[in-house]
């Protein structure tokens, strides 16, 4: 029964200290379980908004340091995987935009380094495989229009 005399769990998302007349919200990047005390930072990877009972790990694209509120958008030239704790750099070759869960093969004709938001064209005289780093001269007697390709 719920008599004056007994004291109550407070619920999951919130804590109490000791002779608190009132339970309290576990801030964002927190969470707790019924009964808490306290409330525990959210791992890396996951985030929790205000009064979570549980932490949520962050969508691909995105990333976050332990005791997050939110998960951060990966920056162009980079991408992850769902609970990433970081971003991981697109190898040369590849591109991505930001919040990319995966970076994309350069073009035939096109070459980027690494971490890079777009690839660039190869230039006249010049030409390239797909996924390439850098763009190859063509050889004396031959020639090549801009973003040519094997």
């Amino acid at each position: 029964g719920n008599s004056a005399s007994a004291c109550d769990d407070c619920d999951a998302g919130k804590y109490s200290t000791a002779a608190a007349a009132a339970c309290s919200s576990c801030a964002g990047g927190t969470y707790s379980s019924a009964g808490s005390h306290n409330c525990s930072a959210c791992g890396s990877g996951t985030f929790s908004n205000t009064g979570s009972a549980s932490c949520v790990a962050c969508g691909s694209g995105t990333y976050s340091n332990a005791g997050s509120s939110a998960c951060t958008k990966c920056d162009s030239g980079s991408w992850s995987s769902t609970s990433a704790s970081s971003c991981t750099n697109c190898m040369a070759g590849r591109s991505s935009g930001s919040g990319a869960s995966s970076c994309a093969a350069c073009d035939g004709g096109y070459y980027s380094e690494q971490a890079s938001s777009t690839c660039t064209k190869c230039d006249g005289g010049t030409w390239s495989n797909t996924i390439a780093t850098s763009c190859t001269d063509c050889a004396a007697g031959r020639w090549s229009g801009s973003g040519a390709s094997s």
